[in-house]
């Protein structure tokens, strides 16, 4: 397998490294960008220069313990690999190079009949807390107090900090001494390697203001149970629906990833997006594997076209064909942030980019994703709380808040007090009562050179109208505005005749443009209407840059 130039640059980077710089090393890449081939080439390379070495993967999720074997073995069909993970139940310790859950060889047992190991490799690197009794720092230790040789160890991740920690390389107080190679967001979608997310206006109805409502903060996050509350409004439920199918499902988008605050919220989204004629399925921790795995291969097959999940998707899962990433839930994490929004960055097909719809007033929140800066680390004195990284039954991390010192075991799953430790942050002002949260950037090119004019008043020399259909096999009503100037034309689509969100959007648009209160209910009938002169009254009209496109957002009669 050739590697991408950058690729290639990471590998000779960190390899250099590894051999000429005592401190551990961090190669941070953008989720999508193929950090697992990256590793899996230096193993490769390492094996060949040493002459047979020993080599440790750790990572802390089934997944990714997949997927670093299956990349492993394209890159090196004759690896001599073995995978550590009782979620897999495979046990396989002495293999030259072993592939471990982080919690299956954590046990003492486990760590002294595993032998030595030369290299440690590190996935997703940015669950390495500062905590020295964590289960990380546990096997670093081990290793580096029974050999002769400490291992070398380098990690790899896509957001190299966490929540009440910051930065997680430097030379101070950091486990990670540097970074032995990073590239940026924009670089790689300049170079065709990553497709761009582009941020879409959202409705103000549709937004999960936390700013402005009674949402307490547990652990330097909005508390899930607040914030559930908050999401869960019928009203914003529906608003978010209805711009959902406005935006992205009746603009041909069928592949689409929700990401919501908890189980209830998730299941009552995917409830209510089925009730709208939806595809529509849910997955969560408490989804039984076998049926996951169904869901989701089903959605990578395009029987599904919207998928709603809580705290499942963020990592270590692969879904090239996502166009649309709509995240319903705000959150002060940069880190998971940056995780939800590389969902959609994957190449695929003819797919120009993905849509983010941020309902949660994130990209005001943290910024631009390739230039947003973590907040410092807590001061001395200041509260911290620590956050379970315990595995659950069902395979992922438990991910609940718990106050330090007080809590010493998770108050969700009884585990003993595990590594994050996090520092709440002062809440932010309401972005939403400015009606600010109608505009946003996620990538910082967007906002290099000029301020870009966001709307335009357009004179409209002529209007027709064309029956259409869309990928989902819908019909709708097309109307064209061509304007002063411009050689193509501004469209309108209305969803004429269609049941749910969409039709009712449709009937409300009519209204407003033609001033009538009959809606007609065949496209046919509405397409003769326009083209008989019935929007003839339109004089101007305002459109408005939404991502990369410039929609119709209002008609001057």
């Amino acid at each position: 397998m050739k590697l991408r130039y950058y690729q290639e640059e990471a590998v000779d980077a960190t390899f250099d490294w590894l051999h000429t710089q005592s401190t551990y090393p961090l190669i941070v890449l953008p989720t999508g960008s193929g950090k697992t081939i990256v590793f899996a080439n230096i193993i490769k390379r390492l094996f060949e220069h040493t002459g047979g070495c020993r080599i440790l993967i750790l990572a802390h999720r089934q997944e990714l313990i997949t997927q670093a074997r299956n990349k492993l073995l394209s890159v090196w069909p004759c690896a001599p690999c073995g995978v550590l993970a009782a979620s897999i139940k495979e046990f396989d310790s002495q293999a030259p190079i072993v592939i471990a859950s982080r919690d299956t060889i954590a046990s003492q047992k486990r760590l002294e009949a595993a032998g030595h190991f030369d290299y440690i490799i590190v996935d997703e690197a940015h669950h390495v807390g500062p905590d020295k009794s964590s289960r990380y720092r546990k096997i670093f230790d081990h290793f580096e107090s029974t050999q002769y040789y400490a291992p070398r160890i380098f990690g790899v991740t896509a957001t190299p900090y966490r929540m009440g920690q910051g930065f997680i390389y430097g030379l101070e107080d950091h486990f990670f001494g540097g970074v032995s190679y990073q590239i940026s967001i924009p670089q790689l979608i300049k170079d065709g390697y990553l497709c761009r997310l582009s941020a879409f206006k959202v409705d103000d109805q549709a937004v999960i203001d936390a700013s402005t409502a009674r949402v307490k903060f547990k652990g330097g996050d909005y508390r899930e149970a607040d914030l559930e509350k908050l999401a869960m409004e019928d009203d914003t439920m529906v608003s978010i629906i209805s711009d959902w199918i406005n935006k992205a499902y009746s603009k041909g988008r069928m592949s689409s990833v929700f990401f919501c605050v908890t189980v209830a919220h998730a299941t009552k989204m995917c409830m209510l997006l089925q009730n709208a004629g939806i595809a529509a399925e849910v997955v969560t921790a408490e989804t039984p594997s076998d049926v996951r795995e169904q869901i989701l291969e089903d959605f990578e097959n395009g029987v599904i076209n919207a998928l709603c999940n809580v705290a499942v998707l963020t990592e270590g899962w692969d879904a090239p064909r996502t166009d649309c990433i709509a995240l319903l839930r705000p959150t002060k994490s940069l880190g998971l942030y940056v995780q939800i929004c590389g969902r959609g960055m994957r190449t695929w097909g003819d797919k120009q980019d993905c849509m983010l719809l941020d309902y949660g007033e994130n990209m005001h929140r943290h910024g631009c994703i390739d230039r947003a800066r973590p907040a410092a680390p807590p001061k001395d004195g200041e509260k911290r709380i620590w956050v379970c990284d315990a595995i659950t039954e069902a395979g992922f991390p438990c991910l609940a808040v718990n106050d330090w010192p007080q809590d010493k075991k998770c108050v969700e799953c009884g585990a003993d007090r595990p590594i994050m430790m996090e520092a709440p942050e002062k809440r932010p002002p309401s972005v939403a009562k400015d009606k600010v949260s109608a505009f946003g950037n996620v990538l910082s090119d967007e906002l290099d050179g000029e301020v870009e004019e966001l709307e335009k008043v357009k004179e409209v020399e002529t209007i027709w109208a064309e029956v259409k259909t869309s990928k989902a096999g819908n019909t709708y009503l097309d109307v064209k505005f061509k304007v002063m100037d411009e050689y193509w034309p501004h469209s309108m689509p209305f969803m004429i005749g269609m049941n749910g969100p969409a039709g009712r959007l449709a009937d409300k648009k009519w209204r407003a443009v033609t001033g009538r209160g009959a809606v007609p209910r065949d496209v046919d009938f509405a397409s003769e209407m326009v083209n008989a002169g019935s929007f003839d009254h339109i004089r101007k009209i305002a459109v408005r840059k939404e991502g990369r496109y410039w929609n119709v957002v209002s008609v001057y009669v």
